[in-house]
Order: structure tokens, then sequence, then C-alpha cells
């Protein structure tokens, strides 16, 4: 811990908690493109505003294309990369406060991204400028990347990495204390069944969120019925957080009197998933070293001409691709449909006697006095996996309510402070030491 950077951030908290709150206010759900907005004006602009702060601070700034903005700061032959993120999911339902408003109140600063990634992204950045202003010497350069499509398909790392120098080591303030340098591996998949039906159902927004509100409309049955279902909103890496309510309104349909292939295809869906998470009745319930499976019903459109379903899993990572396809295919056999749309991200793993891990690891230990902490294996999926020698690091697990994805998002401002403070940390342990 440095007395120097931990004043140099206590002197700017203000500063801090209202460069957090300017960049919270864009809504950076990924839009239609746009000449230099490949993800849309709104996290464009977003992204300016945030390169424009870092400027504002001392730090080199690009944007590159509008695909990321890369800070810099020190110099040295390798290169330390801190890798977070603009954009968010959508907002969802059952909010307290404006998503975008930035509101603070109770000492926390609400709305989408304040936790996924905005508050670490601005962490980072103050971060980085209180190293710089030590005057302590660099041996490895830094540079913070900022993406602009991680909740999405991590577009803007790629192009990245098409384009730019590859950091030696990296982590990614996106995860939880201590640090997680194994992440399971990551599928969304897509299964089309084609048949005339009298259901019409839009629920879900994006495959890594449980749904948490879902209603759909019967037609010709008996004149037109309606049918809903509520549950909570959770990550899809932790389903058991929530309740899924496409789940819950899909059996609620079983007990309907349905017809033909929509008796077929619901009996079918509820018979394979019921209100499970762990993919039990499909035979998929697996587990390794890296996690057990989890899997999330997230998107369902469904009309005249029959449904899309979207699926969310994170596997075991010694889990075969090809087995998982043919469990689910083989479950669904009876709608007579198919996958049509399959991203698959292999997990990864970090040794715990990696560099970057052992001192990640004395840093949190020196911060918090807990002696205890070992390294954490997750479902999430954060940048790291697509770098070598990265992990994630933060913000969540210490001082922090899980919120990431879920209504009333936030970040308490001392935990804000904190997090920067343990970034700083991090970058003089990884850059400087």
């Amino acid at each position: 811990m440095s007395i120097y950077t931990d004043n140099w951030i206590d002197q700017r908290k203000d500063q801090i908690v209202e460069t957090l709150r300017s960049i919270v206010r864009f809504r950076t759900v990924e839009g239609p493109a746009e000449d230099g907005a490949p993800f849309g004006p709104e996290v464009k602009a977003c992204l300016q505003e945030t390169l424009s702060a870092a400027s504002g601070l001392g730090l080199e700034v690009r944007d590159l294309d509008g695909y990321c903005g890369t800070v810099d700061a020190g110099s040295g032959d390798e290169m330390l990369g801190i890798l977070a993120h603009l954009d968010v999911v959508p907002e969802g339902t059952g909010w307290h406060h404006d998503p975008y408003g930035a509101e603070l109140e109770d000492g926390k600063i609400w709305g989408r991204g304040t936790l996924d990634d905005k508050g670490p992204a601005v962490a980072s950045i103050f971060a980085l400028a209180a190293a710089a202003a030590s005057g302590m010497e660099f041996k490895r350069k830094v540079r913070i990347i900022l993406g602009c499509n991680e909740e999405t398909n991590m577009g803007c790392i790629r192009y990245y990495l098409a384009h730019e120098r590859t950091p030696e080591l990296s982590f990614s303030p996106d995860g939880e204390y201590p640090l997680t340098n194994s992440e399971k591996s990551i599928l969304h998949c897509t299964y089309k069944a084609k048949f005339n039906s009298r259901i019409s159902m839009n629920v879900g927004e994006a495959p890594n969120v449980v749904p948490g509100e879902a209603s759909c409309v019967l037609e010709g049955y008996f004149g037109s019925k309606e049918i809903s279902a509520v549950g909570k909103i959770a990550h899809a890496s932790l389903p058991w957080e929530g309740r899924n309510a496409l789940q819950e309104l899909l059996l609620r349909l079983k007990a309907e009197d349905l017809m033909g292939m929509d008796r077929v295809a619901v009996d079918a869906l509820c018979e394979a998933f019921k209100d499970e998470y762990y993919g039990q009745s499909i035979g998929l319930d697996k587990a390794d070293d890296s996690g057990r499976l989890t899997l999330n019903l997230g998107v369902m459109r469904w009309n005249s001409e029959g449904f899309e379903l979207t699926l969310d899993l994170r596997c075991p990572v010694t889990l075969p691709e090809c087995y998982i396809s043919e469990r689910i295919e083989l479950a669904l056999a009876a709608t007579g449909g198919k996958i049509v749309s399959w991203k698959y991200k292999p997990g990864y793993s970090i040794p715990d006697d990696a560099e970057i891990v052992k001192k990640l690891l004395r840093v949190y230990k020196d911060r918090t006095g807990d002696e205890t902490a070992k390294p954490k294996r997750i479902g999430g999926g954060t940048y790291s996996r697509e770098l070598p020698n990265a992990v994630s690091f933060g913000p969540e697990g210490y001082m922090c309510t899980a919120s990431c994805h879920v209504a009333d998002e936030h970040m308490g401002v001392d935990q804000m402070i904190m997090n920067t403070k343990m970034i700083a940390d991090a970058i003089i342990a990884l850059a400087c030491e």
C-alpha cells in the first residue's frame, strides 16, 4: 500500500464520484452501427467522455475507431493491461431508481453500469493517474483498455488485439475479489422450431440475464387469453440467485388446454427444463474443477410460425461441445426444431503460482487483512479469457453487494474509493516493483 496514492485518491473523492455519474448517464446498450461508432452513437459518446476525463488527469488517450479506447502511462519493455468496459446490459425491470439517472443516495451511486463495469473503469483511470503522480519508476508500461461491447460478443477486444500490442500480463477489474483465475466455458445457442402456433410471446432481453417477467397471449383458445409470470432478475452465471419467469410461464402454459404442436412444444420445453438451473433433466448436470454447469433460458420469441429460444450455459471446461449440442437437440426433438446459432467461448485457467496471481492475492491481503483469501473459479465471462496470462480482480466480494445485471445496480461511494486504492496497489505491484 502507498500512503501517497491513498492520499491522492482521497483528495479527489468528489471528482471520482462525479466522473462515474457522468458516464452512467449514457445508455450504453449496444445499438445500430454508425460511422466511427460500431456499437452505436451513445456508446461512442460515452467512450469520448471517459477518454476526456482520463486526458484531464494527464494520461495519454486514444480512440481506436470507436471499438475501444486506450489510456496509457509509464514505460517498459513489457506491458500491463487493465481491461474494463463501458457497455452495459439492458436495464430490465423492477428499478426503484432511474437506471441512467446516476442518483447519489444513501452513500451509493445508483444506475446500470455502476458496478459492471463503469465504476471499475473509472477507478482504474484514477488509480493509474495516482500511480503516475507518485513519482515511482515504472518497469512496465500500463495500458487501460476501455472496451465497448463486452456484454454482447467482445468484438471490441478482438479488434484491439488485431491492431495493437497484446499486453504480457493483464487483469480485468470486472469480477470478484480476491481474484479469479479460472472461468467456465460460455455457450449462447439459439434453438428454432417452425410450426403453426396460436401462442404469442416476447420474453427476455439478453441471454446472460435471468428474465424477471414473462407473459404470453393465447389466440383462438376460447377467445384470447393472457398469461403472465413474475420472477427475479439475476446474472445468468448465478441463476439460483434469481427466479426464471420464462420457466414459470412455460409451466403455467402446460396447465392450459393447448392443441396440436403448441401442446407438443410446451410439453417438451417443460420436460426439458422444468424449474431447474443445472440442466438436470437433459443430462447436462456435469462438473469439474472449474465448477458445475448452469443453464439459463434467457430469450424466447414465439409467434404464429413457431418459436426461437436462446440459452446461456456456463460449462465445465472439460465438457465437450458436441455432447452439449446432442443433449439439447435430443431433449427438444419432438418440436422438430434445430440449433441455428452456436457461440462458444472456451474457458481458461491460470496457475495459482503465476506472478499475476501471487501478486494480486498479496495486494488484496495487504489491503484487507484477510490472510485466508484464495483465488476463485467462476461461471462469469470477462475479458480475461480473451488474452494470455490474464485474470479478473474485483470489485465484488469485499465491501460490495452483488448487483450486476439486476435492478437497482449500484456502487457504494466508500467501495468506489477503496476499489480505486486497491487497483492503484495492483498497478504498483505489477508495474513498479
